[in-house]
């Protein structure tokens, strides 16, 4: 059946939604819910998100629905009701059936807001099309009745088969009442691969402004939402948010990428129209990864931001030493500023501060190289390399690159095992407390793996003596 058959026949639709039925044991509760409603003298959709991804062929992974009966009357029809914080003062319960919660909302006319977030208040008792038409784009306004016929007052079919995403009503007013409205539209459209509807562009540019006044908590789920995708669809929500104006104001870090030009040399990736930029070939290395993990998207976007302050133009050639070292405190900055996980940081860290390793691999000391791979986020850290090093094009040698990966853990397993086999014959604690008068702790460990790591890299040139006071000094340092 071809996508355009559904779009104009109903009776297609209803062929789709009984396939859903058949395979889907989400939907099949949620009816029964609706069944119950309908049995009671009211009325109920599904609506929502639920209802574009049945068009679109997707599976839903949640369903929300909506309904004319009282909260009152929906608390006492099924056994198991209740609220998600202040949930109810919005018409909203979570009902729970054959082991699936399904918000259930009353529906509701949005009053006025204030605050660009939230409306101050909303009405009840009102129809299914007022209540679709507060919510943000086309996509997201249809409903589903029980029978699978769907609700479509503002075109939202029409939308998806264009691959358009528009606001429902007058974008400059969608965006005024809720600022976040202008990060899910970009969202959207990176994730569906739609474009953006022109005067929903110049509504966004218009308003980009009102970003600064989201909680930052709401910009950065929203900027995890799109990295959470694959990385071709993340770097096309990033171009979106610089051609918008948005990107400058939540990290003007990378975009800031875009002043700085790459040697062709070594990243011909980054010229487009003869122009080169870092932010070009940051976009490139986006591409280039497949997963749908976000810390791994977003160590991607930040592995060159070192980039950003470290530029020289020495003898006409474009050049960035030390670029991957600087990179650590302006992570910490953007960290303290999204409001990062320590998880997060620290992976997005590691990834940009030691991307440039691979380029010298196996030339690294044993314990270096071991230290890198037993790191938690090494996993991390190769595939970032992985992609920043396979978008250069032309350059790449993919057998070189896993032949370096498998020397690295190889040697890491290595001398691991030496180190296993070595430490308690090199060194132990009490000795190191007698030399140093450190008392037992975590201090002691560090300087009983430092020396251990000395003599096995180095072999006994130097007495352990000396080895256990230099590490010591070290630490002090």
């Amino acid at each position: 059946m071809k996508f355009t058959q559904y779009i104009k026949e109903n009776k297609e639709e209803l062929k789709r939604w009984n396939q859903y039925l058949k395979s889907n044991k989400m939907l099949n509760a949620s009816i029964k819910i609706m069944k119950k409603i309908e049995k009671a003298g009211f009325k109920s959709w599904i609506v929502g998100g639920t209802v574009r991804d049945i068009i679109l062929g997707f599976s839903p992974k949640d369903v929300d629905l909506a309904t004319t009966m009282p909260i009152e009357k929906l608390e006492t029809s099924f056994k198991k009701v209740y609220d998600i914080g202040k949930s109810r003062d919005f018409g909203i319960v979570v009902v729970k059936q054959d082991g699936y919660d399904f918000e259930v909302a009353q529906l509701r006319n949005d009053g006025s807001y204030t605050n660009g977030r939230k409306p101050d208040s909303v009405s009840f008792n009102v129809s299914l099309d007022d209540d679709l038409s507060r919510r943000d784009l086309t996509i997201n306004a249809m409903a589903i009745k029980s029978d699978g016929s769907i609700v479509d007052k503002f075109n939202g079919k029409k939308d998806i088969l264009n691959k358009i995403i528009r606001t429902v009503g007058n974008p400059f007013d969608r965006f005024e009442e809720d600022h976040l409205r202008m990060l899910r539209a970009i969202r959207f459209s990176s994730k569906l691969g739609f474009k953006l509807d022109k005067d929903t562009v110049d509504a966004i540019k218009s308003k980009k402004a009102h970003i600064k006044k989201i909680s930052i908590e709401r910009v950065k789920e929203e900027l995890v939402k799109m990295a959470s995708q694959a990385g071709d669809k993340f770097a096309n929500a990033i171009i979106a948010l610089d051609d918008v104006g948005i990107l400058e104001i939540i990290l003007p870090e990378i975009t800031k990428l875009k002043d700085f030009p790459e040697e062709r040399q070594f990243h011909p990736e980054s010229y487009i129209d003869d122009k080169s930029s870092v932010f070009n070939h940051v976009m490139a290395a986006l591409r280039k990864n497949k997963l749908t993990d976000p810390i791994i998207n977003l160590s991607i976007l930040f592995h060159d931001i070192g980039k950003g302050t470290t530029y020289k133009n020495i003898d006409g050639k474009h050049t960035f030493h030390k670029h991957a070292s600087e990179a650590k405190d302006l992570i910490d900055n953007v960290a303290k500023k999204l409001k990062l996980s320590n998880k997060e940081k620290n992976a997005i860290m590691f990834s940009a501060v030691n991307h440039m390793k691979f380029h010298r691999g196996i030339e690294m000391k044993a314990s270096k190289i071991t230290k890198l791979v037993s790191d938690e986020n090494w996993n991390v850290l190769k595939a970032v390399s992985l992609c920043d090093d396979s978008c250069r094009t032309g350059l790449f040698d993919k057998k070189r690159f896993n032949d370096i990966i498998n020397k690295m853990e190889a040697i890491s397993k290595k001398w691991s095992d030496k180190i296993t086999q070595s430490s308690l014959k090199i060194i132990d604690g009490k000795r190191v407390m007698k030399l140093t008068g450190r008392r037992s702790g975590k201090s002691i460990g560090e300087i009983i793996g430092k020396v251990t790591g000395w003599v096995v890299d180095d072999g006994n040139k130097i007495p352990i003596n000396d080895l256990i006071m230099k590490a010591h000094r070290e630490l002090k340092e």
